[in-house]
């Protein structure tokens, strides 16, 4: 069954883009609100969060902890700091279905975060 996925934030077409690029065919994207995404997720209808924003925390974020919650979010990239394969790879086992990122790093970080939720 296809995951679903729903992009909140800056840059959603982009990072829409290099999740089909990275993993064709294997996930169902949709650019939501951060609200609606967040909601969609704590019911069901969505399996993962991502967002961007200018530091990969704040507004890429805030629904989400509010709505999922904050043991299940996690910043994976945020202004300077790229994203850590290792580090995603352990969020994903603690259960995180929330990611947030910085804008400047959605070309390497989303490639690495799709090919670890494959």
């Amino acid at each position: 069954m296809m995951k679903k996925i729903g992009i909140a934030g800056l840059q959603r077409e982009q990072i829409k883009t290099l999740i089909e690029l990275t993993a064709p065919g294997e996930f169902e994207c949709h650019i939501l609100s951060d609200m609606d995404a967040a909601m969609k997720v704590k019911t069901g209808d969505l399996d993962y969060y991502i967002g961007a924003c200018n530091t990969g925390a704040g507004a890429a974020l805030s629904m989400a902890i509010a709505i999922i919650g904050y043991n299940k979010s996690a910043t994976i990239a945020k202004p300077g700091i790229k994203a850590k394969p290792e580090q995603i790879t352990q969020f994903i086992a603690e259960g995180k279905v929330a990611f947030g990122l910085s804008v400047e790093h959605v070309e390497h970080a989303v490639p690495l975060l799709i090919s670890q939720l494959r």
